[in-house]
């Protein structure tokens, strides 16, 4: 991925098929063309700022009275919620190619594409930036994340790692001819290429702080920072763990990584380590995951650029972290993000409601109830309240018997 056009051949699918006279067969292909920035551009424009306006909602992070919304690919928003009935946007944090932070002591830990960067939050009303460590992640991993469309191929046009960043996607489609040797299908010119104070996140989260460690996922690899110094931030270990890594949760000394192929476990227990435990594999798809005692929870979405069309609610026994295997999968519409409050189990199924679980018996769920009308991407679970993030909007519960009751509104505009 160093120099001038290439394509990076995703996936071969049999799409659309059309015929000539000559009887010559096409396929519609569908191309993601990076758009590209200057990386001293990008840089100097990191900022904070006074609240505006939001663009896309994506993930949330609660930290002391302080709730934190991602605004895909553009920054974070900061909102004081010390009133949780009437929470306000107070402060913007510009940082293109944004998409996940933590926080530990005060100390605001954020993506910016390929660079990690620092802010002090310690006055909420005076939050500055106090560190960047340039290009310590890998150039390919968190540009993917950009992607909102299916697609089949890359485009990188003149992209040089050094000296751009992809900001960002268009979509185009091309007809390529279909060649036909006897029983083989060749696709023509498919050029291929290679005692601290933290915050919560929700569990499409790719950042976690566990004691003074950073651990970070991109695509392919895992990252561990050393933050035991505080406003400083050292890279002491990276490796490869697999291919279209998305989301990472700690429970105890064990890592739990999802993927679109499945969800790895890691033992931690030497923090600069990570040793690989085990993995449990499925059908392609978008995988986030929650763990709680003996068991873990993900969803499996299917569709656009996930992979199949399965979506599924999955129970995985892993009280032999070198063994576990797959006690229960529940029919889902779309499911995105999940979490989890004693008993209770949460799931979004997107459009089609927001589930609530007893999880008692984590092998025989009992579904309790649907919040209909509402589309939830995210939700973290509190011990005095739910928070949930839905089109822009936060929504607050308090916990009752077997349920949830709404306990504000807010609409981030």
């Amino acid at each position: 991925m160093k120099k001038n056009t290439f394509l990076l051949f995703i996936s071969v699918l049999t799409l659309f098929l059309s015929c000539k006279d000559d009887d010559t067969r096409f396929e519609t292909r569908i191309i993601a063309n990076a758009v590209l920035e200057s990386k001293d551009v990008v840089r100097a424009s990191v900022a904070v700022e006074t609240e505006r306006p939001i663009n896309e909602s994506g993930k949330i992070y609660t930290y002391t009275n302080y709730v934190f919304v991602n605004d895909r690919n553009l920054g974070v928003h900061v909102i004081d919620n010390r009133i949780p009935e009437n929470p306000q946007k107070i402060a913007f944090l510009k940082i293109p190619g944004n998409f996940d932070i933590e926080v530990r002591n005060d100390i605001l830990y954020a993506d910016s594409y390929t660079d990690l960067v620092l802010f002090n939050i310690a006055d909420i009303d005076n939050i500055t930036l106090i560190d960047r460590y340039e290009d310590v992640f890998n150039d390919f991993g968190f540009s993917l994340a950009a992607i909102t469309e299916s697609f089949d191929q890359i485009d990188y046009g003149n992209y040089n790692p050094s000296e751009s960043f992809v900001v960002g996607w268009t979509y185009s489609e091309i007809q390529v001819e279909i060649q036909d040797f006897g029983d083989d299908i060749f696709l023509e010119d498919a050029a291929v290429t290679s005692g601290d104070v933290t915050g919560q996140g929700g569990s499409f989260a790719r950042f976690k702080i566990v004691d003074s460690y950073l651990y970070v996922v991109d695509f392919s690899d895992l990252y561990v920072f050393d933050i035991s110094t505080l406003g400083v931030s050292s890279l002491v270990g990276q490796q490869g763990i697999g291919w279209q890594i998305e989301t990472i949760f700690n429970r105890d000394d064990y890592l739990y990584i999802g993927s679109q192929n499945g969800m790895l476990i890691y033992n931690i227990e030497d923090r600069t380590q990570p040793q690989y435990a085990s993995e449990i594999n499925h059908l392609q798809g978008c995988d986030p995951v929650v763990v709680d005692g003996d068991y873990a929870y993900l969803t499996l979405r299917g569709g656009n650029t996930c992979g199949q069309q399965l979506s599924i609610l999955e129970v995985i026994n892993i009280a032999d972290k070198n063994n576990p295997y797959s006690v229960r999968e529940y029919s889902m519409q779309e499911p995105y993000g999940l979490g989890i409050k004693e008993d209770l189990l949460f799931v979004s199924d997107g459009p089609n409601g927001f589930h609530i679980y007893d999880k008692s018996s984590p092998e025989e769920l009992v579904l309790l109830e649907v919040i209909e009308d509402i589309n939830v991407f995210d939700v973290i679970p509190l011990e005095d309240k739910l928070l949930a993030i839905a089109n822009n909007t936060l929504y607050q519960y308090t916990y009752e018997e077997n349920g949830l009751s709404l306990l504000s509104e807010y609409v981030i505009n």
